[in-house]
């Protein structure tokens, strides 16, 4: 009894010991403790190990554009001079345009600078000597057409499609006046006449002709007997001398109609001269001076078909499209450029500014923006040239017969 009570009491102390192991283990507990939730050990971002002797790129900042200064042209033109080139002798329109400017213009230009006039003829070296002007808004142009036939003029450094043009003042008409004694009324009276019409260009080359071989072509196709009389020079100051003087019997200008009444008044009411072709672009309409209503009708829209039309406008857009302009060198700084255009935009859109201008030139207003002046010079040039080597033909035929 004894050994078995001690194998019993033996195997009693070693089942504690199990149940204790068992215990400390977590093994058969009925409330058996959770385990706490893994957590996820972040990883870090891998990081590029530069190369040895490499500095990495910092990291670009964006850096905003710098604003561009505005133009002060009130400080820009206080105290200086601006001097408006006139291609054409004093007496004329253009040239009293440019002095009329001279005088009232200043008040609507930033700094109210100071304007002078210079005449420099022939019209070809003026319009070289802008050209190459600096373009710094202080050498500028008053001038009597476009110049798109002047560029193709021998001896020409200028394009007219680069030129800075200011704006446009005049534009659109064109006119034929002939000697009140002579036998004609309109231009189609004299289809077939036998008094010859003579005018006065300088025209040494058939490029110095320029617009005026559209009389030549003019009077071939209606048998209008003709002659062009090459001379020195032909700005409207000489053209009044010659027709005065009986050196020629007719007149091509661009806007002289309501000029008459101011620089020669008694010409038309003493019939000195006489309405013979409205040579305006076609749709334009002369109409009264004051004076006497233009009664001849527009060439174009009265006596030309559309194919003639189209060699009519060759001529006489690029020289009447726009009559008086002012323009200056190529490259003009656009603050410059724009603060000279506004100033011309409010002068012409004054009223006392706009009607003195023209009583005291006779010089009907038309005003085009210098922008968009600009874009109609460029597209008008390019035009011409596309329709040159065909203007050319004409104009060569039109010296070799015409021009004495």
């Amino acid at each position: 009894m004894l050994r078995i009570g001690k194998k019993l009491a033996a195997v009693g102390v070693m089942s504690l010991v199990l149940a204790l192991v068992l215990i400390a283990c977590g093994g058969d507990d009925p409330t058996p403790t959770p385990k706490p939730a893994a957590t996820a050990t972040p990883v870090p971002a891998p990081t590029a190990t530069p190369k040895p002797g490499v500095t990495p790129d910092p990291t670009a900042t964006p850096t905003p554009a710098p604003k561009e200064p505005e133009f002060d042209a009130e400080a820009y033109f206080k105290g200086k001079t601006i001097r408006i080139m006139v291609g054409f002798n004093p007496g004329g329109g253009t040239d009293a345009q440019a002095r009329y400017m001279s005088k009232a213009w200043p008040e609507f230009i930033p700094g109210k600078p100071r304007i002078v006039v210079t005449n420099m003829t022939p019209v070809l070296t003026e319009r070289n000597f802008v050209w190459n002007s600096k373009p710094d808004g202080l050498t500028l142009a008053v001038e009597a057409t476009p110049g798109i036939f002047d560029m193709t003029a021998p001896g020409a450094q200028f394009d007219m499609r680069e030129v800075t043009m200011i704006g446009v003042t005049s534009g659109r008409e064109g006119l034929w006046v002939i000697n009140g004694e002579m036998g004609y009324d309109c231009f189609e009276s004299a289809w077939g006449g036998s008094e010859t019409l003579t005018i006065g260009q300088s025209a040494p080359t058939p490029a110095d002709l320029g617009s005026y071989g559209v009389l030549g072509w003019l009077a071939d196709e209606f048998n209008v007997p003709l002659e062009i009389r090459n001379v020195a020079a032909a700005g409207s100051a000489e053209q009044y001398l010659m027709m005065e003087r009986g050196d020629v019997n007719s007149w091509l200008s661009g806007t002289l109609w309501d000029q008459f009444p101011r620089t020669r008044p008694d010409w038309l009411p003493n019939g000195f001269i006489r309405p013979f072709a409205d040579m305006s672009v076609p749709g334009f309409d002369l109409g009264n001076n004051g004076q006497m209503d233009f009664h001849c009708p527009n060439v174009a829209d009265a006596h030309l078909d559309e194919a003639q039309t189209a060699i009519y406008n060759a001529f006489r857009g690029p020289q009447i499209y726009a009559a008086k302009n002012v323009v200056g060198p190529p490259g003009m700084e656009k603050g410059v450029a724009n603060a000279l255009r506004n100033a011309l935009a409010d002068a012409m859109n004054d009223e006392k500014f706009a009607s003195d201008m023209q009583g005291f030139t006779g010089i009907k207003n038309n005003f085009s923006g210098g922008e968009a002046a600009q874009q109609q010079l460029i597209e008008t040039t390019q035009a011409f040239l596309d329709k040159k080597d065909d203007v050319d033909k004409i104009i060569e035929a039109v010296h070799a017969k015409y021009v004495k």
